[in-house]
C-alpha cells in the first residue's frame, strides 16, 4: 500500500487551477487526485479540486517554504451534489460581477484594472484580482462592493504576467 497517500496535507486547486492552496485533511477519507472537496472558507465553505496528494505535496510545500505546522484551513468533506450545484450557481455570477465591479471602480476614478472576480462556493466571499501601477485607496470601493455583491470582499493585487494568464 502507498503510505504517501496518508500525508495529512493536500494541495487543492480553485478556478481551473488559477489558484492553489494547502489544506489539512482531518477527515477519515483518503482522497484521490481530481476529487472535488468542500473546504473551510471565510465564515463558510469553498469547493475545490484536489491537485496533489502524498509526497508531491511535501515537495510543493518545501518549494514554497510552507511548514507542516503552519496555520491551514481544513478539508470538510467530499463535495456532495448540493455543494457542486451551489458552486455552479455562484460561478455563474462571476461574469456579471466582474463587469459591474469594473464600472464601480471607474465611477470612483480608481487607477486600477480588475482582471477577475472569484466567489467562494457559498457566495459569502468574493475576491477581486487587480493590477495597478500605483497604490490604490480601496476603503470606499470595498464598502460599495460589499453592499453591491452582499459578500465579504478581498482585493488581491496581481502582476501583469499573472493577469495575462488569467484573462
Amino acid at each position: 500500500s502507498d503510505l504517501g497517500k496518508q500525508y495529512p496535507i493536500i494541495e487543492i486547486s480553485f478556478n481551473n487551477g488559477s489558484r492553489k492552496d494547502f489544506y489539512r485533511n482531518t477527515t477519515n477519507h483518503i482522497f484521490e487526485k481530481d476529487t472535488w472537496v468542500a473546504v473551510e472558507g471565510a465564515s463558510g465553505f469553498d469547493v475545490g479540486q484536489i491537485s496533489l496528494t502524498g509526497e508531491l505535496v511535501k515537495l510543493q510545500m518545501k518549494k514554497y517554504g510552507v511548514s507542516e505546522s503552519a496555520e491551514m484551513k481544513r478539508i470538510l468533506r467530499p463535495a456532495g451534489e448540493r455543494d457542486m450545484e451551489l458552486q455552479q450557481s455562484t460561478k455563474n455570477r462571476e461574469k456579471e460581477t466582474l463587469v459591474r465591479s469594473r464600472a464601480i471602480a471607474k465611477e470612483l476614478n480608481l487607477e486600477m484594472k480588475i482582471a477577475e472576480a472569484e466567489y467562494q462556493a457559498d457566495g459569502k466571499k468574493v475576491s477581486f484580482f487587480y493590477t495597478a501601477d500605483s497604490r490604490v485607496d480601496f476603503r470606499e470601493l470595498i464598502k460599495v462592493y460589499a453592499s453591491e455583491f452582499r459578500a465579504k470582499v478581498e482585493m488581491r493585487q496581481i502582476g501583469a504576467r499573472q493577469e495575462s494568464a488569467k484573462v
